[in-house]
This record gives C-alpha cells, structure tokens and sequence, in this order.
C-alpha cells in the first residue's frame, strides 16, 4: 500500500477543519498505526483468498475426476445394457428363422461355403475345354 504524505494530511485537516497539526502529532500516529493494521488485514485476507482459491482449484479437479468416474461407468452399464439386447434380438431372430424355415439356415450356410468351391470348379472345366478345342484343331 502507498505511504501517505503525511504533510499533505496535515495540510488537509488544516484546510478543512482549522486545526493545524505537525508531521510528529499523535494524531498522525494514529493514522499511520491505521494504515499499518489495514496493511496487514489486506495481506492475510489475500493469502486467505489464495488459499480458498487453491483449495476450490483442488475440490474441482477431485469433482471432475469423479464425474469421468461416474460418466465411464455409465457408460460401461450402458454398452453392456445395449450388448445384451442386441444378443437377445439376435438369438430370438434365429429362433424364429428355425422355426419358419429349420433347412433354410443350414442351407444358406452351404451355399456360401460351396460357392467359391464350384466357381473354382467351373474355371478349371472351362480352361480344359479350350486346351482341348485348340489340340484338336491344331
């Protein structure tokens, strides 16, 4: 905090109220004892200040780290919720499709098993066919 011109002062009181007073007067005294206690009043209201600063800093980053906590673990509930339906849609679909059509399932199953198997098969029997229509022209 600033000094105060304490000639200032004086010259203030004498200006406004009449009453002179020299830099040594007690009554100047009390005004510097003044400035002293507000000094230090401001300085441990700043560290107080400081310190509540720091200490809701800390009780925010505890909060967010709780929050994560709690927002992860919804989430894991939920991904787990949604898995679970998905399987119980998936399995009841398969046993409707049983049901309906028991040879159906099995048998799409086969064809997309077998079908490189025959194309494969149709490739090589094509490929025999033109070597042996080129031997027997040529």
């Amino acid at each position: 905090m600033a000094d105060f011109d304490l000639r200032r002062l004086a010259g203030e009181i004498a200006a406004r109220h009449g009453i002179r007073l020299s830099t040594d007067d007690p009554a100047l005294a009390i005004v510097t004892l003044n400035q002293l206690v507000l000094e230090e009043t401001i300085e441990a209201l700043g560290n107080h200040v400081r310190k509540t600063e720091e200490s809701i800093d800390k009780a925010g980053l505890k909060v967010q780290a709780r929050a994560g906590l709690i927002l992860a673990q919804e989430v894991r509930q939920c991904a787990s919720a949604l898995r679970q339906e998905l399987q119980e849609d998936i399995d009841a679909a398969s046993l409707r499709s049983q049901k309906n059509h028991p040879h159906e399932l099995h048998s799409k199953a086969s064809l997309y098993c077998s079908w490189p198997v025959g194309l494969f098969c149709v490739v090589i029997s094509f490929s025999f066919g033109i070597l042996f229509g080129w031997n027997l022209h040529g």
